[in-house]
């Protein structure tokens, strides 16, 4: 079924349909609660209520459509590890057999959050370190203290080396003007340690105040409408992982089951306008900037589920950004 759904998402964007399979995958914000101030991040424009997610409220959430998820991002807008119930969370995951991902700024990667996370936590890890000098670092990610974030990194993947942990690792650097010099020295500054995967990772949001080279993708329909929505630390459903003030909300996931609000009128309005070229009379999507697949790799991602596909990415994702960049 989840083969199924994948493939009919795929192909329903292909054709510029109005509908899509049932949701298999979706950003779950179990809190938007953020103890940094990053300056690519959307965030800085956040105007909704911090708050973490009702464990209530995800493992009903989970009851309901575990049978047709497979994946679980649990970020959106806020720091993962803040949440005081998170390992409660993970938990919820591997009853109901739905795989996870947590991509961390890395702060709170230490003493017993680092070991239970190697011992219980998802699937799929991003830490995201993004530079390895001190200036650039602390410029990127407001707030945060570079060789506070260093220690915590090569701690963790040192335990994480002797433990053989759960989850599949993987070390990220966001390629940005702070860091596009940088690529060649991440890799070597953590030669010595074992992880599972790099991603050089293009950005996905300027912000108001930057000023990024080699900063834009091509303004296609957006494969995520078809594929990826994002459930909001209020239980609101929006379609969007970039709709960070739920301006796409299109219902609460207490109401409805998933399959009904992935159908309803007002989704279905935003994809036809998409396949129709008139993206830009939608005020969110007007400048977005998330990446848009061509269809050839939009089909081959359709045959692997989605932990698979998370542990496949970061490769073919650094292959593109060392040819866009000629790094």
């Amino acid at each position: 079924m989840r083969l199924l759904n994948r493939f009919k998402s795929c192909f329903s964007y292909i054709r510029g349909s109005e509908h899509s399979g049932d949701i298999y995958r979706m950003v779950v914000e179990i809190t938007n609660v953020c103890n940094l101030r990053c300056s690519m991040c959307p965030r800085n424009t956040m105007t909704r209520q911090a708050q973490h997610m009702d464990v209530g409220l995800f493992e009903e959430f989970l009851s309901k459509n575990h049978r047709s998820l497979e994946f679980v991002g649990l970020n959106g807008y806020g720091e993962p590890l803040l949440h005081p119930r998170l390992f409660d969370i993970l938990s919820l995951c591997r009853r109901y057999k739905v795989t996870s991902g947590i991509s961390t700024n890395c702060t709170m990667l230490k003493g017993d959050i680092a070991e239970r996370l190697i011992e219980e936590g998802p699937d799929h890890l991003i830490l995201a370190v993004d530079s390895v000098q001190k200036e650039s670092y602390e410029k990127v990610r407001i707030g945060a203290s570079f060789e506070s974030v260093m220690d915590n990194v090569k701690g963790f993947l040192r335990l994480n080396a002797l433990k053989r942990g759960r989850p599949f690792v993987v070390l990220q650097c966001i390629y940005m003007t702070e860091t596009k010099g940088q690529v060649h020295d991440f890799i070597a500054n953590f030669s010595e340690y074992k992880y599972d995967a790099l991603r050089i990772r293009q950005l996905t949001y300027s912000g108001n105040k930057r000023a990024d080279s080699d900063y834009k993708n091509r303004h296609a329909p957006c494969y995520w409408l078809w594929a990826e929505p994002m459930l909001l630390s209020n239980g609101q459903l929006t379609v969007c992982c970039q709709d960070v003030n739920g301006e796409l909300v299109i219902g609460n996931v207490g109401d409805n089951s998933l399959s009904e609000l992935w159908d309803l009128q007002k989704i279905r309005m935003l994809r036809r306008a998409h396949s129709e070229g008139k993206r830009g009379t939608i005020k969110i999507c007007r400048d977005c900037n998330m990446y848009q697949p061509p269809i050839l790799f939009a089909l081959g991602a359709a045959m692997f589920d989605t932990l698979t596909l998370n542990k496949l990415l970061p490769k073919v994702e650094t292959l593109l950004s060392k040819k866009r960049y000629k790094i």
